[in-house]
């Protein structure tokens, strides 16, 4: 067993052992809390890397699309990929965009600003826990065992960690849904109207599009749960609804010239809407069964001992409406990754664990001894950690990502990053450059791109997928058109390539591929004066 996974399994002994061994359970809070701040920190070194005698923080790649968009709206150039280039809607984040820009205002170097980004994931990761303990602590009627799950069970989630630090707006996302449940919870209680409510389901809305559903669930149960003021709920909440979301879309009309994001046309035209929905399904199965069927029942267990409690009823909603979300959309293209929770359900998981901690509560509840009952609550904890990240099948899988020290999106992460460095020194400013990965390469390289998959292209977007079974579905990257992206628009550079070599070999017939001292293999156009071929031997094999 690695170093890493010591690690991690010590962090999980001691918040337990802080737990029991005090009578207090702010102790073992905060006990958590400063373990909890010492792994974000040690994740985020660990997926930094050095290149020219600098270290580099870099992002997931989605999060890099962002990123590239602000940097480019902070120089002035507007809220588009490419300078100069077509106004598309690549990113559904606009709020987490925006506050990119702003760090993008400062001199602060590219190498640096990543990190920035990565530590406001850690903040929202924080001040998540702490709406989970009061979420908890409502729930259970100040239950110490399920506050103590919940927590732990949140904190040592790898999902809900690994989107956060590599800079996805999941982070800020679970927050808003956990404070608007709190909101809603306090609401409840005393059946009063609560305006900044709608403020916060609104800020949603403008963190991400698709928030618009979360934002309706919330709006139904207002207006059948609370009474008093089921009308002025209504009335304003609808309200709000229409200025947030008619006003995005009129000010996305005006200035790109589409009613949706050109990511809604790339994920939800151009395939049937069986095979979205069956890849949606099968891979909700490949996730309940990552954690077992019986486990992922267990929270819904709750509502035959709460059946009248409203506030257990609404959790069990969000989560289950998320869920059938992911189901309709066709789910994440990273399901793949261990089967665990994609980015669509991360933001609901915390509720999810609430659940279960509240019906293992109700088990130990049952328990009179208190020291069998704190050693037995201690076993199921540990299992529920194990078990909710896959079991034993996924051991290699969490060894790897758990520290951000290496994986597979971590590895490919910083070979992009540096790839990019390299392509701004021997290429020419005017140079074009055709990616599959739309985020880390054109930001670090600084170059006019060609977005292979159509997150930045509202033609490829507009196509049909390329996909005959839900098998080969994967949302987002199942569209390209070579004679098109490179057969039209003549890239000089082609970083990357999508599907068989079969179909992308055509086109090469004016590029020559070129192997790097990194390993990867590019194609350059043949005679183009925006390659600098003595520089490049810098960074070529030949």
């Amino acid at each position: 067993m690695t170093y890493s996974s010591l690690s991690i399994i010590g962090l999980a002994v001691f918040f337990l052992f802080a737990a029991f061994l005090s009578k207090k359970r702010n102790f073992f809070f905060f006990a958590a809390i400063t373990c909890y701040l010492s792994y974000c920190a040690i994740f985020i070194f660990n997926s930094s890397f050095v290149a020219n005698g600098i270290r580099y923080f870099t992002l997931f790649d989605d999060a890099m699309v962002g990123m590239r968009y602000a940097h480019n709206l902070a120089r002035g150039f507007g809220l588009i990929w490419n300078p100069a280039g077509e106004r598309v809607e690549g990113y559904t984040n606009p709020l987490w965009t925006i506050y990119m820009a702003f760090w993008h205002l400062f001199p602060i170097a590219s190498a640096k600003i990543s990190l920035l980004i990565q530590l406001t994931g850690s903040a929202f990761l924080i001040s998540s826990l702490f709406l989970v303990r009061k979420i908890a602590n409502y729930i259970s009627g100040g239950n110490a065992l399920v506050i103590i799950g919940s927590v732990l069970l949140t904190a040592t989630y790898l999902p809900i960690n690994f989107w956060a630090l590599k800079g996805m707006e999941t982070s800020a996302l679970g927050f808003i849904v956990l404070l608007a449940i709190w909101r809603l919870l306090m609401c409840l209680e005393s059946d009063r109207f609560d305006p900044y409510l709608a403020g916060i389901l609104g800020l949603g809305m403008l963190l991400r599009v698709d928030f618009v559903f979360l934002f309706i669930v919330f709006l139904v149960f207002m207006i059948t749960a609370l009474r008093v003021n089921r009308i002025k709920n209504g009335i304003f909440f609808l309200g709000i609804f229409i200025v947030i979301f008619g006003g995005q879309t009129l000010l996305r009309w005006l200035y790109y010239g589409d009613l949706l994001p050109n990511t809604y046309y790339l994920k939800m035209t151009g395939l049937p809407l069986a095979l979205r929905v069956q890849r949606g399904f099968f891979a909700a199965i490949d996730f309940i069964a990552a954690m077992s069927g019986i486990l992922f029942v267990l929270p819904f267990l709750c509502l035959i001992f709460h059946r009248k409690n409203k506030a257990v009823i609404f959790l069990a909603c969000i989560f289950s409406f998320q869920l059938l979300y992911s189901i309709y959309v066709g789910a994440d293209a990273w399901e793949w990754w261990g089967n665990l929770a994609n980015r669509y359900l991360c933001i609901v998981m915390p509720v999810f664990f609430i659940l279960i901690s509240l019906a293992v509560g109700w088990l130990m509840e049952k328990m009179r001894q208190g020291r069998l009952k704190n050693t037995f609550f201690a076993v199921i904890m540990l299992f529920l950690i194990f078990q909710l990240h896959g079991g034993s099948r996924n051991l290699d899988l969490i060894r790897e990502q758990l520290l951000g020290a290496s994986g597979i999106f971590i590895d490919i992460d910083k070979k992009m990053a540096a790839t990019g460095l390299q392509f701004k020194e021997f290429t020419t400013p005017q140079v074009k450059i055709a990616v599959t990965w739309a985020g880390i390469i054109p930001y670090f390289s600084d170059r006019y791109s060609i977005d292979l998959l159509g997150k930045n292209d509202k033609v490829i977007a507009r196509e049909a997928v390329k996909a005959k079974t839900y098998r080969d579905f994967r949302p987002g990257h199942n569209k390209y058109d070579y004679e098109y992206s490179i057969g039209k628009l003549r890239p000089d550079v082609i970083a990357q390539y999508w599907g068989a070599y079969e179909e992308f070999a055509p086109y090469l017939k004016d590029y020559e591929a070129v192997e790097m001292k990194n390993g990867c293999t590019i194609y350059l156009l043949k005679g183009s004066v925006n390659i600098l071929r003595e520089r490049l031997k810098d960074f070529s094999r030949s």
